[in-house]
């Protein structure tokens, strides 16, 4: 069996102020009176109890009490000695006090009754006072070791409570850091995205195309003010994340007119899915610059949405440059810069690793990129709006 364990001094110390040691006192001689008077004054006074019995209980009892002061003091020193030399002090201290009562008793009862031959029952008067002993430091070492086993629970309730409030403020730590870095990875996409288009617009007022970089100007100033009400760390539905990047898309298309065509292939369901806002645009950006800026005739881009199981599908592709045609076993696929990168950082603080991305070469010629999230979607609500997680 493991030791019980050990106080430290200041919870003895603390002990003392305590009222309990008295509870303990009165409770305990009060039932050895009761227990006295039960099975001996009532039991044997009509045979070979005197009447002064209930008188001279209660000063055996009144000096038992008075003894059991003394033990108490012993008690508390030997408590933080090994449980092997505080066992030896208990027991020999409970063998003199026990017999110091035993010797006040019987010096009373002689007193009282002139019976000097009373000596040769010492060992039996010795027993009784040893028994009541031994059940009054049963109850002290109990009551004792209760209280103090409640203390050190208290304690690990504390540190429980603070660890769990320490967990509470690192995970709202974190938290606050996650989102930092979403929306510093999130408007990272819009100087970058401006850029481009800043410069598509000066092409076109280079060329003397005043009405076609108005209306680029109009669109870019339209997808600008869509992009700055979404929460760059909420997500946004996929209806509404394919109108983005549909916006986006409109804007270039001022620049290539005919010579840009998108091709949309969303399945019905998957339109509820939650996704992280403007996760497409900037894949849609680099299929543009990569692929239909680099060809005279131009190409198609196809955004394909399915779900699968618990995990949404996402799928962008090109039709390619004519370089890309033109060596079809290519080995590695070109890098698509800024943003493929800043797409996987921000799928990477969402998701963690239940995210995928790829990046491979169509053998038709042209670029194809594929996420895999967990399918999550925001269910409507009368009352209030509630995000449903399937996966």
């Amino acid at each position: 069996m493991a030791p019980f364990p050990q106080p430290q001094t200041g919870q003895v110390a603390a002990l003392h102020s305590q009222r309990w040691f008295w509870k303990l006192q009165l409770v305990s001689w009060l039932g050895i009176i009761v227990t006295t008077f039960l099975s001996l004054t009532f039991w044997h006074s009509s045979v070979e109890w005197p009447h002064f019995e209930p008188g001279n209980t209660l000063f055996q009892c009144a000096i038992g009490f008075l003894l059991s002061l003394l033990l108490k003091p012993i008690f508390d020193v030997a408590w933080e000695t090994p449980i092997a030399l505080r066992s030896f002090i208990y027991l020999l201290a409970i063998g003199v006090i026990s017999g110091i009562w035993t010797l006040v008793r019987m010096e009373a009862y002689i007193y009282l009754t002139g019976e000097h031959s009373l000596w040769a029952e010492f060992g039996g008067w010795y027993y009784a006072s040893l028994f009541v002993f031994l059940f009054w430091s049963a109850l002290y070492c109990g009551v004792k070791y209760s209280l103090l086993l409640q203390k050190e629970h208290d304690k690990v309730l504390q540190v429980a409570a603070f660890h769990e409030r320490e967990q509470i403020r690192r995970l709202h730590a974190e938290a606050v850091a996650k989102e930092a870095q979403l929306k510093m990875l999130r408007y990272q996409l819009n100087p970058h995205f401006l850029f481009n288009t800043l410069n598509s617009i000066n092409a076109l007022i280079r060329f003397e195309q005043a009405a076609e970089a108005r209306d680029m100007v109009v669109r870019l100033s339209q997808f600008l003010r869509h992009s700055l009400t979404e929460d760059p760390v909420n997500k946004v539905s996929l209806d509404q994340e394919i109108g983005a990047v549909l916006l986006y898309l409109d804007i270039e298309k001022t620049r290539f007119a005919d010579r840009l065509k998108v091709k949309l292939d969303v399945e019905e369901q998957t339109r509820r899915a939650l996704v992280p806002s403007m996760l497409l645009q900037p894949l849609a950006e680099n299929a543009v610059k990569y692929a239909i800026a680099l060809s005279e005739s131009g190409g198609t881009i196809r955004i394909r949405t399915r779900r699968s199981g618990e995990q949404l599908l996402l799928q962008i592709c090109d039709s390619g440059s004519p370089e890309d045609r033109a060596e079809p076993e290519a080995e590695e696929p070109v890098s698509t810069g800024v943003g493929l990168s800043n797409v996987r950082d921000r799928l990477s603080t969402l998701y963690g690793q239940a995210y995928s991305i790829t990046q491979s070469r169509k053998q038709s010629g042209g670029m194809q990129i594929q996420i895999r999230l967990p399918f999550e979607s925001r269910e409507s609500n009368k009352d209030n709006n509630t995000i449903e997680v399937t996966a």
